[in-house]
């Protein structure tokens, strides 16, 4: 399904969302939110790393050996904070009715067309809100079963696509990495592109029965919304089997 490409996306944009006019938003019960609250990393207790047997013969112990698993190195992750039906913030997302509803269904969209590739279908949005957001989590996909993507893109079809464009984020800061996250998905849109516009066919070994043996051309983009959702300032974090995850920062009306 060919679609023109989003050009309104820049790592300039990232976290920082505009003011809208506009009425403010309706009570859906489809939108939900979480604190953004971080805590040391349980696993390496906000070290970073943890122990682990070195590769001598015999092999031996040694602590901080590997980076954490869990965080990354980050040393934090987002508490388990409940899920409320109200924004923990006062007044949050209100300066920007119109962007809020752009990303919300934008994020459906992506994932209403994630389906095929056996990524769980759900409408539900969790808005994680009102701090300093966690650092992305280093998968660049919304879900694991979508990995079958990454596979085809840039390794079964890499001769037929060639090397897919990339915009390179410099830095390490906070919103460079959110940056850097979002620059994956406009190179999965620029791949899922190359691939419609050639004509490529999903294989049986896709092991998506859904997708098998439709030609990309026919079956619809889902970066091309997701990058959409980064359009709007806010981020997309992922999706899980109950929900859709969204990150707006602290200063949501910060453009």
């Amino acid at each position: 399904m060919s679609e023109p490409a989003d050009l309104s996306w820049s790592p300039a944009r990232v976290l920082h969302p505009g003011r809208s006019e506009g009425p403010p938003l309706a009570a859906d019960p489809r939108r939900l939110f979480r604190a953004s609250h971080l805590v040391p990393c349980p696993r390496c207790r906000g070290t970073g790393t943890v122990g682990g047997y070195t590769g001598d013969d015999p092999p031996e112990w040694e602590e901080g050996a590997w980076t954490c698993g869990n965080c990354g190195t980050y040393r934090s992750v987002p508490a388990d904070m409940p899920i409320v039906d109200r924004p923990p913030v006062p007044g949050l997302l209100s300066a920007d009715p119109e962007g809020v509803l752009r990303a919300e269904a934008a994020a459906r969209t992506g994932v209403e067309r994630l389906a095929p590739w056996g990524v769980p279908a759900t409408d539900r949005v969790v808005w994680r809100v009102g701090g300093p957001p966690a650092e992305p989590m280093r998968a660049t996909m919304p879900h694991p079963r979508a990995e079958v993507l990454r596979r085809l893109f840039f390794h079964q079809w890499r001769s037929a696509l060639g090397t897919v464009p990339h915009t390179h984020v410099p830095g390490l800061d906070l919103v460079s990495l959110f940056a850097r996250r979002a620059a994956w998905h406009a190179r999965l849109d620029r791949a899922w592109r190359l691939a419609a516009g050639r004509g490529l066919v999903v294989p049986s070994s896709a092991d998506r029965p859904q997708a098998a043996g439709r030609s990309m051309a026919d079956l619809a983009n889902p970066f091309a919304a997701i990058i959409e959702v980064w359009a709007t300032g806010y981020a997309f974090a992922d999706v899980t089997g109950d929900a859709i995850h969204l990150i707006a920062p602290a200063d949501e009306a910060g453009g």
